[in-house]
């Protein structure tokens, strides 16, 4: 059962049309005992030219690992070229046997959420346990 919900959060988060869509802002929120990290969007609907702003949060992240050029970032209008959602993945098997290796399955249940921003924008990864949409109004 968790496989299959597993998929589902990954296959859902993947379907989403991320290529020259914008990060706009990125930040990490405390609440009560766990860190969310919370992106402002402007994300690219089916319709070619149409931008939806929209609030993307990463729930009860655990390690967030950025490498962004912001002048690149800027010169590239702020640009997604992609984004995927893995339940495994050599990040998270990477942190598991060097950071947590005295912690046996402390990511089980937790994704790897990847982002890369146009070339020179960077890379922005959170291992988190699920994510959610809050599309803001229109102004």
């Amino acid at each position: 059962m968790e496989s299959k919900i597993n998929n589902e959060i990954s296959e859902r988060f993947n379907r989403i049309v991320w290529h020259d869509s914008k990060l706009r802002a990125l930040q990490v929120l405390h609440r009560e005992d766990v860190d969310d990290v919370v992106f402002e969007l402007e994300l690219r609907g089916s319709a070619e030219s149409a931008l939806a702003r929209s609030i993307l949060v990463l729930h009860d992240a655990v390690f967030l690992i950025c490498d962004v050029d912001l002048q690149g970032k800027r010169e590239c209008s702020d640009d997604i070229s992609s984004a995927k959602c893995y339940s495994e993945s050599n990040l998270k098997t990477k942190i598991q046997e060097e950071r947590l290796k005295h912690s046996p399955g402390a990511l089980n249940g937790y994704f790897h959420f990847s982002f890369y921003l146009i070339p020179p924008g960077g890379t922005v990864d959170v291992i988190a346990a699920s994510f959610s949409f809050q599309e803001l109004l229109k102004n």
